[in-house]
């Protein structure tokens, strides 16, 4: 029989180091959630056949996304249809996590900033590696940008929890796009690793698909979106005073224009998710803040 999931609600405006550090007690548990004890050879990835660690195991009709620089032209050629060239991945143990911790991060009305909520994600990834005696290294993008190298996982978890605590002041540099942030992941990571991507993904459609290809193209991915409730759904119309902590604005959500773009954006940005997710070798989770984090990692994005 399956042991409980652990009862967790990311708490607070700060990461406290401590309490990080602390997680560490749930790593067997994140790394059932992760599939990090998957067989690393189901994940099938679009590499080119000169990458180090990839062996070519079949071709299939291409799909639209597909790298156009991989198509098999032989296949191609006697069937009169386009072909992709599949490579498995060579065994790899390394786990790589880019944490969002940029200024939009900073906000939450439920219980916890989704900074913090993405923190302790972070963290509890790090700890799952560790957990199975996995490499991890971790990219945190925030006021200003904290590159962990990829090594034993728990000294390296240790120094995620660290640069978490510290990487949230306020600040108006670290906005630097996602798929800039996924690019430079890429090249610190080698074929095969499993990336775990955390972030609200406010980013523009074009940043965020590039972001999530260039890391299929690297190994396999898991996207985790973090969200505040009221990015979901506004409240009840009337006026509502927010802040970042240093500008004041006042929300009218009495407003029909403000109420319909409110919902168109949200409304794109899970489109966008989707898509996301449905690339081979992909997974996305979705965790509001003031959520038991754990149930809602178990559960597969729809």
């Amino acid at each position: 029989m399956r042991a409980p999931l652990p009862r967790r609600v990311p708490r607070g405006m700060r990461s406290s180091r401590d309490e990080l550090l602390g997680l560490r007690r749930y790593g067997n548990a994140m790394r059932r959630i992760l599939g990090l004890d998957d067989d690393p050879h189901e994940a099938r990835s679009a590499l080119s056949a000169r990458s180090q660690g990839m062996e070519y195991t079949e071709s299939r009709p291409y799909s639209p996304g597909d790298d156009v620089r991989r198509i098999d032209w032989r296949v191609t050629a006697r069937t009169g249809r386009a072909h992709t060239k599949l490579f498995r991945l060579e065994h790899c143990n390394d786990v790589y996590c880019l944490v969002d911790q940029r200024a939009r991060m900073r906000f939450g009305t439920r219980a916890a900033f989704k900074s913090v909520a993405a923190a302790e994600i972070a963290a509890l990834a790090g700890w799952a590696a560790a957990a199975g005696g996995d490499r991890f290294g971790a990219l945190v993008a925030g006021t200003r940008h904290i590159s962990i190298r990829t090594g034993a996982a728990q000294p390296a978890a240790m120094s995620l929890c660290a640069a978490l605590a510290t990487v949230g002041s306020i600040g108006d540099a670290g906005d630097t796009p996602i798929d800039r942030l996924a690019a430079r992941a890429v090249e610190e990571a080698d074929a095969g690793t499993r990336f775990i991507v955390i972030s609200d993904f406010s980013d523009g459609e074009a940043s965020v698909e590039r972001a999530a290809k260039l890391l299929r193209g690297r190994g396999t991915l898991t996207l985790v979106w973090v969200f505040d409730p009221l990015e979901e759904r506004l409240p009840l119309p009337g006026r509502y005073p927010l802040t970042d902590g240093r500008d004041d604005i006042v929300l009218d959500t009495a407003m029909a224009p403000v109420r319909d773009a409110h919902a168109r954006d949200f409304a794109a940005r899970r489109k966008r998710l989707q898509r996301c997710a449905a690339l081979p070798g992909t997974r996305c989770h979705a965790v509001r803040t003031g959520a038991e984090v754990f149930t809602a990692l178990e559960r597969a994005f729809d």
